[in-house]
């Protein structure tokens, strides 16, 4: 019964086996139809991945092998040539050449003030009044005495002029006297012989001696009188210079008040600016009263502490240049001192140098950076950009024909091998170089390529050396 069942169960689930002759419906399938849908199976993936392998791989490389290799576009252009300046930044000060702070020379009541704050005041301009009637008073009072000292000059030389007069007859008045003694000492000679040779008396003989003693006695007094004429006019002559030296003393006095006097007009002692006023009208002022201060700003003294070591370089006439917050030049100026000093707590030297402030853009103790100019010379800039270092040298990339460059073959491409490239052709040529200054974005090249080189100034990092290049202005 279990085969029957059997054959009925297989009967009713492979219909399609009745037309089978009963001989072969118990044969087992062939072994190799097991295996045939694996091995299809297999195939497939076999030939996927040969197909993945030759469109990624193959393919392209026998296309790279087939094209011709195309140049790198960089930019080109020749080196900058350029005044090189070896300097140094410093940070300085501005004084100012004129400044002053003012302050009265006499003692007062301030009656006026002419300028406010900020006003620019010229040179001799009034500034402030200080109250100055007692002074002027005094004044007054000084010239009334020199009035009075002329006049007493005047009545000296006058009793000095009557005295020479009255000397004058008094000298005439001794000569007459004079003239009598001859006279009568001649009539007393004569009368003498006469009197020896018995021609007359002796009586006559003593008048004639009395007469001559007579005469003798007014010369002496007419003398006496001429001496103490001319003492007279030397004590006339002695009051005329006391009165002229009192006459001197007063025009002094006069002088010195009127000097006193200017101070109490107090003004701009040059061209400046008024600083802030402290003081007002009404305030009582002395010779150590702060009033305020003039500040002459149009020339401006930049004050530099150059270090030690650098002060050899140092001579009046180097260039020091004015900077702002971007280091761009302002003006120029010139080194117009040198301290003969060193500053013992710094161990620098002071210079100073002249600028021109016409703008009014700086201020008296204003901090400033300087730039002192050393010396110039003709150089070589590049941009940064261009420059490489590569094991601690720094490279320039420089264009030339394949057959100028110095390379014995081009680079390889990442892709593949080299290819070959004409005479002609461009090439990246990697030159060490030698670096100097930073001026802005450019740096100075010393040594390793000539102002007519052309220079691969961006894009260094695509490149190696003697890679085929090409001028990316003209490709554009």
């Amino acid at each position: 019964m279990n085969g029957e069942e059997t054959n009925q169960k297989l009967t009713v689930q492979t219909p399609t086996e009745v037309d089978i002759p009963s001989s072969k419906q118990g044969t087992p399938p062939p072994r190799w139809r097991r295996f045939l849908l694996p091995a299809l199976i297999g195939l497939a993936i076999v030939g996927g991945v040969g197909w993945i392998v030759f469109n990624r791989l193959i393919l392209p490389m026998i296309m790279a092998s087939q094209m011709k290799a195309q140049p790198t576009p960089v930019p080109l252009a020749n080196p900058q040539t350029a005044t090189i300046e070896d300097s140094s930044d410093y940070a300085a000060n501005l004084d100012s050449r004129q400044s002053v702070t003012l302050q009265p020379r006499v003692s007062g009541q301030i009656s006026a003030i002419y300028v406010r704050p900020g006003d620019r005041v010229e040179a001799g301009k009034p500034i402030l009044q200080i109250d100055a009637a007692e002074q002027r008073a005094q004044v007054a009072s000084r010239q009334a005495a020199t009035q009075t000292a002329a006049a007493e000059i005047e009545s000296a030389q006058a009793d000095v002029n009557n005295a020479n007069e009255t000397l004058q007859s008094l000298v005439a008045r001794r000569e007459t006297a004079v003239a009598n003694v001859q006279l009568n000492q001649r009539e007393y000679d004569r009368y003498l012989e006469l009197q020896r040779q018995g021609a007359t008396s002796r009586q006559v003989l003593d008048q004639r001696l009395n007469a001559l003693q007579t005469a003798r006695a007014a010369l002496r007094e007419a003398e006496a009188e001429l001496q103490a004429q001319r003492s007279a006019i030397n004590r006339a002559k002695t009051t005329v210079l006391r009165n002229q030296r009192a006459f001197e003393q007063t025009q002094a006095n006069v002088a010195e008040g009127q000097a006193q006097l200017q101070y109490y007009t107090i003004t701009a002692p040059f061209s400046g600016t008024v600083s802030d006023i402290p003081v007002k009208v009404g305030d009582t002022v002395s010779n150590s009263t702060q009033l305020f201060n003039i500040t002459q700003n149009e020339q401006l003294d930049i004050q530099i502490q150059i270090p030690l070591e650098r002060s050899s370089a140092l001579r009046l006439g180097l260039p020091v240049k004015l900077l702002d917050d971007q280091s761009r030049e302002i003006q120029t100026g010139r080194i117009s001192f040198i301290a003969p000093n060193v500053d013992p707590a710094t161990q620098s030297v002071q210079v100073k140098a002249r600028f021109e402030n016409g703008a009014d853009k700086f201020r008296t103790s204003q901090f400033v950076r300087a730039r002192v100019v050393w010396s110039k010379r003709p150089g070589i800039l590049v941009p940064t950009t261009a420059i490489s270092r590569l094991g601690g040298r720094d490279f320039m990339f420089v264009a030339a024909p394949f057959k100028e460059s110095g390379c014995t073959a081009p680079a390889q491409s990442p892709s593949g091998p080299a290819a070959e490239v004409s005479p002609d052709q461009l090439v990246a040529a990697q030159k060490p170089i030698q670096l100097g200054k930073i001026v802005g974005n450019n740096q100075e090249v010393l040594e390793g390529i000539r102002e007519s080189d052309r220079i691969v100034t961006a894009g260094i990092l695509q490149l190696q050396n003697c890679t085929p290049i090409s001028d990316g202005a003209q490709a554009q």
